[in-house]
């Protein structure tokens, strides 16, 4: 027969999660910050950059505009714009992807500039 011990094996909550080290991180950083010291994530780079300049990716080239939309038309009229801003490439995707399941439906996607007006139809 197995002992008491054996039964309670389960019932109580596991907590995987070591508190103990994200507090202490915690309150070492808030002491940086009350010593005027910075965060550690910041380097030079980061400073020099500064807010008013344009985002990169990750190999230092500008960061597409999002100066697309996409109209959407049913039976070949123009029925509305998804409200939304896109990159040229996200916008292709996105109309690629709703021609693919809404063909059935008789719509269809088209991606085209910001500045320029839908067309009342297609044909």
């Amino acid at each position: 027969m197995p002992s008491e011990e054996d039964d309670d094996l389960y019932d109580e909550e596991f907590d995987f999660v070591d508190e103990d080290d994200s507090e202490e991180e915690e309150q070492a950083a808030d002491e940086d910050s009350e010593n005027g010291e910075e965060p550690a994530g910041e380097d030079d780079a980061d400073r020099e950059r500064g807010e008013g300049e344009e985002d990169v990716d990750e190999y230092g080239r500008p960061a597409p505009q999002a100066n697309y939309v996409v109209h959407v038309y049913e039976h070949k009229k123009f029925k509305r714009t998804i409200d939304r801003a896109f990159t040229p490439e996200d916008a292709e995707a996105f109309a690629t992807e709703f021609n693919r399941t809404s063909k059935n439906y008789g719509r269809f996607a088209l991606a085209g500039k910001n500045e320029a007006p839908p067309k009342k139809s297609i044909e």
